[in-house]
């Protein structure tokens, strides 16, 4: 009988042992965070921002991004298009328009701190991101993080414990992003990388923007202003020169863009915040 048991307790251990990792696999929500490490408290830190498009940043975490530049953390950007398609203008070419966003992107960053050397523009096609080749593209950005070697990420959430909806390349960032985490960890993962000198990361914190299940708040008020007139320079998105480009009317526009965007991202109180899903579990 004692044999019996001890074998049969054996059996459950391990058991409970081979699910483990297998449970570490699965999609977990994330509770509320309630710890005292502070994102707006950092200093000396590195960031990596992925953003999908030439004013995802800016739009879901400036506020963020502007904190943590005023406190000394050094930003890095990395854009996946060029946003060479939103454009109703029927005088405008996918090339000027490239042009014109990559532009408004350097603007927006280095209003909130972030200097344009340090932005990587990877110039994919606006709307065709789901298209290309997941594994070069999952290499570009584990290259970037390598490189970088963060202290923490910002990205689009893919989605937890269900998949999110996301628009075009929001879809393909959301999911390169964390699957480019794990390459970036393991050295044998694109081992070119590292014969080009690009030793394994791991990456600690994950910060998800455009997240359906937030946990972690970030009061910007102090910064709202200045997030305002970051946004404001995606003056080719928004507004008449989305319709019309007209050169002649760009300083017009920031300025009328700047004061939409302080009204939009400040609540009835007059107060800015961001939001996020902080999580440890990629």
């Amino acid at each position: 009988m004692f044999r019996l048991i001890l074998t049969a307790t054996l059996s459950l251990g391990a058991a409970w042992l081979l699910a483990a990792p297998a449970l570490s696999q699965i999609a977990q929500v994330d509770p509320e965070y309630t710890g005292s490490d502070r994102i707006e408290e950092w200093s000396g830190k590195r960031v990596l921002v992925l953003s999908p498009h030439p004013d995802d940043d800016v739009l879901t975490s400036g506020g963020t991004l502007a904190l943590l530049a005023r406190g000394g953390n050094e930003i890095h950007v990395v854009v996946y298009t060029s946003g060479n398609a939103g454009s109703r203008d029927p005088e405008m070419t996918r090339e000027r328009l490239a042009a014109i966003r990559q532009g408004e992107e350097i603007g927006a960053m280095t209003t909130l701190g972030i200097p344009k050397e340090h932005i990587v523009f990877l110039g994919y096609d606006d709307g065709m991101l789901e298209y290309v080749d997941a594994r070069t593209l999952t290499r570009e950005i584990a290259r970037e993080i390598r490189r970088v070697r963060p202290d923490a990420i910002f990205s689009p959430d893919p989605g937890v414990p269900y998949v999110q909806y996301h628009k075009s390349d929001h879809r393909a960032a959301s999911i390169i992003g964390v699957d480019a985490v794990r390459a970036a960890r393991w050295r044998l993962y694109f081992p070119e990388l590292e014969r080009a000198g690009y030793q394994a990361h791991d990456v600690p914190l994950l910060f998800f923007y455009y997240s359906a299940t937030p946990n972690y708040h970030v009061d910007i008020t102090s910064v709202g202003p200045l997030k305002a007139r970051a946004a404001g320079h995606h003056i080719s998105q928004f507004g008449p020169l989305f319709e019309k480009y007209d050169a002649s009317r760009e300083d017009e526009q920031r300025k009328a863009q700047e004061q939409y965007f302080l009204e939009r991202f400040a609540d009835e109180n007059g107060r800015f915040s961001e939001s996020f899903r902080r999580s440890e579990n990629y």
